[in-house]
């Protein structure tokens, strides 16, 4: 049992090790600052909405120590998602699994990088569902809810499989007291939509 419980714990760092080369820092409120997501377009960074309380003077920490001015690119309130644009390439963009691979049961992880270093806080995935309409009128492809602790700084980060592999944006402010996985159908939408137009087109 020590060994199998090793070999686990063993493989869910190395997912965390991955997979923490694709998450930042995202300094957009006065607060604990939040965390980001590499996109693979080049200097494109996806966070949550939320978190960025001001539109100017936003700073990206990227996973090798150095920080970058931020432009913010757009916003979706509807889905929590945001844009930024900085000055990088997208060498460290991470993997996102297929929605239809996860059941409920299976291990998550939630990444972030409030700080300096990544930060990992583990659970399961607690319910899977359909699409759905968030209370602000937004469309999400996918229910998936990760039953996890989320400290202060962890929305926008990424929810990860046992595999490093992405299984959604992480945000805590869809539904009180849940945290939710954006799945990857409805980041590519939104994001899509915001490089093309800056906003969602209604």
């Amino acid at each position: 049992m020590s060994n199998a419980l090793t070999g686990l714990s063993d493989a869910l760092a190395d997912a965390v090790s991955k997979s923490g080369v694709g998450v930042v820092r995202v300094e957009g409120r006065d607060r604990v600052p939040a965390s980001g997501i590499i996109w693979p377009a080049d200097g494109i960074i996806v966070t949550a909405h939320h978190v960025l309380e001001r539109q100017e003077n936003i700073v990206v920490g990227m996973p090798e120590g150095e920080s970058r001015p931020a432009t913010l690119v757009g916003r979706d309130p509807t889905t929590d998602l945001a844009v930024l644009r900085i000055d990088a390439s997208s060498s460290s963009a991470l993997q996102w699994a297929q929605p239809d691979s996860l059941q409920v049961g299976h291990l998550a992880l939630a990444l972030a990088r409030p700080g300096n270093s990544v930060q990992a806080t583990m659970g399961i995935i607690g319910a899977l569902g359909g699409s759905w309409r968030t209370t602000a009128g937004g469309i999400v492809d996918r229910y998936i809810q990760a039953d996890l602790v989320m400290p202060p700084g962890f929305s926008g980060g990424p929810t990860i499989a046992a595999d490093g592999q992405v299984v959604g944006l992480t945000t805590s402010a869809m539904l009180e007291g849940t945290s939710l996985s954006l799945p990857l159908n409805t980041v590519e939408r939104v994001v899509g939509a915001l490089l093309a137009h800056g906003r969602i087109l209604r």
